[in-house]
């Protein structure tokens, strides 16, 4: 599933009467770090157990930090592929057209698209992302031209690069 930040009105328990969200030092320290991430062009990842907050933080915090920012949310399901995650980017970066059908035209591709302009590409539910693809992310982002800050989002129980048949990383 892939989408620009939700409207503030669908986060979680918005629609509970009185709810708000409280600021502390968490939510703080994830604010702060977006913000260097970002200003940076880095990478980082947010992580804790489901239901914890992660994504309501990260949301929040990038509406309030950086309002001008193109911000693009891709949410993996169970052992996503490279060519799933390459369909995932070219939906994300709403590029016209049909994808490409060899990889390495594809890779060409999507390196123009994010050398285009600055954005923050937020990857939600990387718990699922093998270490292969999460060197693919890296390949991605390490190319001098593009223009990217990546924001892993992982259950804590899981973690980065335990897909199924990859090492941890």
């Amino acid at each position: 599933m892939t989408s620009h930040l939700p409207p503030a009105a669908t986060d979680q328990y918005a629609s509970l009467p009185g709810a708000r969200l409280v600021t502390t030092r968490a939510l703080l320290a994830a604010r702060e770090n977006l913000a260097d991430t970002i200003k940076a062009r880095a990478m980082m990842c947010v992580h804790g157990g489901a239901g914890f907050g992660k994504t309501v933080a990260v949301t929040s915090c990038l509406r309030e930090l950086e309002p001008g920012e193109d911000i693009r949310r891709i949410t993996f399901h169970a052992r996503p592929t490279t060519r799933t995650v390459r369909h995932e980017l070219f939906t994300a970066l709403e590029l016209p057209g049909q994808p490409p059908r060899y990889a390495s035209e594809f890779d060409d591709l999507l390196k123009t698209a994010l050398a285009a302009h600055s954005r923050t590409l937020v990857l939600d539910e990387a718990q699922w992302l093998s270490s292969d693809l999460l060197e693919y992310v890296r390949y991605l982002w390490d190319d001098p031209a593009t223009q990217i800050a990546v924001i892993f989002h992982c259950d804590l129980d899981d973690g980065l690069g335990r897909g199924e048949g990859s090492d941890s990383w």
